[in-house]
């Protein structure tokens, strides 16, 4: 979730705000080839990926409104090397193959994703507004519905048969759980460990100056040239409010590297809190004993990244049966065998 006020709602359009909040979608498919649970970048990246693959019907359902939980009050960087040298070689080649994923979602999809290139340390890298890519695949969705909850499932010979919501019951082909941290819902066996790490980011005011690169190197400019600065790792910190301290260090960090940054000054401030595995890394892979759910979970500071290549795998997997090899890595059991 986000706490405080994110910078990514104000540089909406009405559209676009209107996307994010559709309400119940009719006419809706009751019983469609592909149920995804979450609305955030996981979730609608894995629709987009599914009805680009062919799937028949494709209905995604989400409790809150589009983009309520980390994905919304992320930086929306999609760059690769920032991960190289510091996450595991595994991660940094999904990586990649994501940030290829997105340019191709961005030229294909029918809105684009609102991708912006971003030329860092010699390398081709790129960001989004988060909210904007969401409204923008949401709107390109056959069926997308807001105030949703799934509360519960059940299951016959080793497959899901039904998922209760709040709004009644469904009975998909396949089922992926896209819900930041593992789904917790009756009737499914589920213990993976998981948790949220808090991460407070903060956006300038507008400016015309020009940061020095050493600046640049800690914080990206972004619209009307501002900087926008974080996310910390604020470990053990789990209350739902922005720390004004938190942030005034992150300026002051700013403000030392740069000192006409004081007259900038702080224009917004925000938290979000991470969805993450013990390991830092996701998951991405079939439920145990269920041979029609899927689920990606606990993408840490990577989900926004990692969105368009992983969708495109589960996509993939549901469709061929075979799991691609750039998600093997980030199987579930993993983490089952330690919990």
């Amino acid at each position: 979730m986000t706490v405080g006020h994110a910078i990514w709602p104000d540089q909406l359009t009405d559209d676009e705000r209107g996307w994010l909040l559709p309400g119940i979608a009719e006419p809706l498919d009751r019983a469609p080839e592909m149920l995804i649970v979450g609305g955030g970048m996981l979730g609608l990246a894995t629709a987009a990926a599914c009805v680009r693959g062919g799937f028949t019907s494709v209905v995604v359902v989400e409790r809150d409104r589009l983009g309520a939980g980390a994905s919304g009050g992320a930086a929306g960087l999609l760059m690769p090397e920032a991960h190289y040298g510091v996450d595991p070689p595994a991660l940094v080649d999904l990586a990649r193959l994501s940030l290829d994923a997105w340019r191709d979602l961005d030229a294909a999809w029918p809105r684009g994703v609102g991708l912006m290139d971003l030329e860092v340390a010699g390398h081709r890298q790129a960001r989004v507004n988060p909210l904007r890519a969401l409204a923008r695949l949401a709107a390109g969705l056959p069926s997308v519905s807001t105030g949703v909850a799934a509360v519960g499932v059940s299951s016959d010979a080793g497959r899901i048969a039904t998922v209760q919501t709040s709004i009644g019951e469904f009975r998909p082909a396949n089922v992926v759980f896209a819900t930041g941290l593992p789904p917790r819902l009756q009737g499914l066996v589920l213990e993976v460990p998981a948790s949220e790490v808090k991460g407070h980011m903060v956006a300038s005011n507008p400016t015309s100056m020009a940061p020095p690169e050493v600046a640049v190197e800690v914080a990206k400019v972004i619209e009307e040239g501002r900087l926008l600065v974080g996310g910390t790792l604020d470990i053990g910190d789990d209350e739902r409010v922005v720390r004004d301290e938190v942030i005034d260090r992150m300026w002051a960090e700013i403000v030392a590297l740069w000192p006409a940054a004081r007259d900038v000054g702080v224009g917004y401030r925000w938290a979000c809190f991470r969805p993450a595995h013990p390991d830092r890394l996701p998951v991405i892979d079939r439920v145990p004993s269920l041979s029609n759910a899927w689920l990606t979970s606990g993408h840490y500071k990577t989900g926004i990244l990692n969105a368009a290549a992983t969708g495109r795998a589960l996509a993939e997997w549901i469709r061929s049966g075979n799991r691609p090899p750039e998600i093997a890595p980030f199987n579930v059991q993993r983490l089952l065998a330690t919990a």
